[in-house]
């Protein structure tokens, strides 16, 4: 409710490079080079002569995917997954006074899955390999709750959390294909139902304005990630090699900080840089190639370029580096080096339709 009626729509184009080196045979594997779209749109708008202003939100908060070569070595465990998510989130802010407003909304989320792995098969015939993909839509509820506060000209601060909401998937699709003949009562073509938690977070930030052209900027974000123990798939058709099964996880939870700068260049330019650290909820133990996850950094850079009184454009590049993990995971016994490094560029657009403002001095006129 501090802010005019706007809106704002960016996407940013992630590019991952993974990397497995197997302890056992020093064999290098490359994961497929891939590239990914996460968006969002942010709309708000104040209600005429009250304190209320409505907001509006459509982003991607989650998601996962990577792709390796059928043949690795842990292709047992995982060939491919896809993990995708939106959440839609109506908001109301109310502004009490000058300093101080608080707010809240709903959250439905959209999700869909599609994993891949090689099954292993023992026949008469010989050694052979399958393969099993298991896909479906998901959905789920949650909450958002926040406050915005000022305190004197130039210092601002926010505090913000969203709920855990719990993605259930019900009635998917678990096709396998290239079974034989001989194991084929084994493995059925049927449907599944699981349940992923999307983890609960608290986040704080603040910002300091030095002078009408610098403005400095601190966030902290604590995930509740030990919501996540397990990962399981209950089938609706069981046999003796296809049963139900819950693949342990055992998350952390995990903090992440971020410190940025913003400085208005002139009146249609606004530049800034920044940098993170970013704790994995992953243990040692638990790390799978279905997110070969660790502590992580990385720096940031962008600027909004304001192309008339109105309207704005957004351009940012993130280069993100996962330290490297060497790790034997103690269900799969999957035992190497996991490396990723992480590009991101974006690019957003922002129209409002309140008053015009004068980057330089952040007042209206």
């Amino acid at each position: 409710s501090f802010v005019d009626n706007q809106v704002s729509v960016g996407v940013s184009g992630i590019m991952p490079r993974i990397q497995f080196l197997d302890a056992n045979t020093n064999v290098l594997t490359n994961a497929e080079t891939q590239f990914f779209t996460p968006f969002s749109l942010y709309a708000t708008y104040g209600l005429k002569n009250t304190p209320l202003t409505l907001g509006f939100g459509v982003y991607t908060p989650f998601g996962s995917g990577v792709k390796y070569p059928s043949s690795w070595t842990g292709r047992f465990v995982l060939t491919s997954i896809n993990l995708t998510n939106v959440f839609l989130q109506p908001s109301i802010s109310w502004r009490l006074n000058d300093n101080l407003s608080i707010g809240g909304g709903f959250i439905y989320s959209l999700g869909h899955v599609d994993l891949n792995r090689q099954i292993p098969l023992s026949t008469n015939g010989g050694a052979n390999e399958a393969s099993g993909n298991l896909e479906g839509s998901a959905n789920g509820i949650g909450y958002n709750l926040g406050m915005y506060f000022k305190a004197g000209e130039n210092f601002t601060g926010g505090i913000t959390y969203h709920s855990r909401v719990d993605m259930k998937v019900d009635n998917g699709n678990a096709v396998f294909r290239n079974i034989p003949a001989a194991a084929a009562a084994s493995f059925p073509n049927t449907t599944f139902t699981t349940e992923l938690p999307l983890p609960g977070e608290v986040g704080i930030g603040t910002a300091y304005r030095l002078n009408n052209d610098l403005t400095l900027a601190l966030d902290l974000n604590y995930t509740f990630w030990n919501s996540f123990k397990s990962l399981g798939f209950d089938y609706a058709d069981n046999t003796d090699r296809l049963t139900d099964d819950a693949s342990p996880r055992n998350y952390e939870n995990a903090w992440a900080a971020r410190a940025g700068v913003q400085w208005n260049a002139s009146n249609r330019t606004t530049v800034r840089a920044g940098m993170f650290y970013d704790q994995t909820p992953v243990q040692d133990a638990f790390v799978n190639p279905e997110l070969p996850d660790n502590n992580k950094a990385g720096i940031a850079a962008g600027f909004t370029y304001q192309l008339e009184d109105r309207l704005s454009v957004d351009f940012s590049l993130l280069y993100e580096d996962v330290a490297s993990r060497r790790t034997l995971n103690t269900e799969t016994q999957l035992h190497g080096t996991y490396r990723t490094k992480v590009v991101i560029p974006g690019v957003g657009v922002n129209y409002s339709f309140g008053k015009k403002i004068n980057r330089r001095t952040n007042s209206k006129f």
